[in-house]
């Protein structure tokens, strides 16, 4: 009975863990914080997707560069990115 529940224990320790929208808000946060940029409204879903809009006046590399790294964050399940028609701060 012990080396069952030891095996258990084992495997639900080993498994990863399971981001819902609160750790998928707090990584997207992080890295448009990280990254200085203000420029952009999001939303996220109950699955823990991100729907995201970037202001015109982001350059397209940058606009690239922060949706890989959401992307690759593995607290974001998926991320569905787009330019907006205007822009979401004053840009100087």
């Amino acid at each position: 009975m012990r080396k069952l529940v030891a095996s258990l224990i084992a495997l639900l320790v080993s498994l990863p863990a399971i981001a819902g929208p609160g750790e998928a808000e707090n990584a997207v946060t992080n890295i448009l914080f990280d990254e200085n940029m203000e420029n952009v409204s999001y939303a996220l879903r109950s699955n823990g997707f991100v729907d995201i809009l970037f202001g015109v006046a982001v350059p397209e590399g940058e606009f690239i560069r922060i949706v890989e790294r959401i992307r690759k964050h593995p607290d974001v399940p998926g991320i569905l990115s787009g330019r907006g028609k205007g822009n979401y701060c004053a840009v100087p």
